[in-house]
């Protein structure tokens, strides 16, 4: 039981590995012994950051640079992988931002550029990386959702984000069914907020207070708390579970 969530000799990938939850992911598996790709637009951000984590954890950490919003950088991020790693073991797919706008003013291009960021490059990072877990018959896929994909806010200006992330719930479960043939587990982590610099600057203290009031557990998660669902989803605790989307929430689903 003790090795049950350990990933020694696995290869990772983590797409927006410079963010607050793609890094605290990357970090998670790197120490349950995994060797992880992290990648970004930031490649100098990921480098410095390749390092620290490689100091802390003794395992391999490489960076790469990707535009998930460009098919072609994609299919190169998953040459580069596999020259540096061999193969791909675990994918997690990390990236993700929303353009808040109220729904009359939603202009068309930012409308498009959130599809394409949230929805469009998540299926493009599954697709090249799943043709290596098809190959091999074998792999695990978990996309960062959000309770938005189920659930609406209380406030405006949210419509695209809730959109894109319902839509990638519906991508994790359609590709779970059909990739199952191939022991490919595919499954979806959904937060709800988690304390990152742009969570405070974008809310006032109203629809933060609103917010909390909705929460079992009153308060947001921190980045460090996000990661260990999925270093489950990418051990063999998890072999018999997908097609899921848990909710990392503190019981806001639970209740709303």
């Amino acid at each position: 039981m003790g090795d049950m969530f350990r990933l020694d000799g696995k290869k990772a990938v983590v797409i927006g590995g410079a963010g607050s939850i793609g890094g605290a992911v990357a970090l998670g598996l790197a120490q349950q012994g995994a060797a992880v790709a992290i990648a970004s637009r930031d490649l100098q951000k990921l480098q410095d950051k390749a390092r620290a984590m490689e100091e802390e954890t003794g395992s391999e950490i490489a960076a790469f640079s990707v535009d998930v919003n460009d098919e072609k950088n994609v299919i190169e991020l998953a040459e580069q992988v596999i020259s540096r790693f061999g193969t791909v073991d675990i994918l997690v797919n990390a990236h993700g931002a929303n353009t808040k706008r109220p729904a009359v003013e939603f202009e068309a291009d930012a409308w498009d550029a959130l599809f394409d960021l949230n929805v469009r490059g998540t299926m493009f990072s599954c697709r090249e990386f799943g043709k290596i877990m098809v190959k091999n018959k074998s792999g695990k896929i978990i996309n960062l959702s959000s309770v938005r994909g189920s659930r609406a806010t209380l406030w405006g200006g949210n419509l695209g984000y809730c959109a894109t992330k319902s839509a990638v719930d519906m991508l994790t479960r359609a590709l779970a069914s059909e990739w199952a043939q191939y022991n490919i587990n595919v499954n979806a982590v959904a937060p709800s907020l988690v304390a990152k610099p742009e969570t405070w600057a974008t809310r006032t203290p109203e629809q933060i207070e609103k917010y909390l009031a909705n929460i079992p557990l009153k308060r947001v998660a921190e980045p460090r708390e996000t990661a260990g669902i999925f270093v489950f989803l990418s051990s063999p605790a998890s072999d018999f579970i997908t097609g899921q989307v848990i909710y990392l929430d503190g019981g806001l689903t639970a209740v709303a």
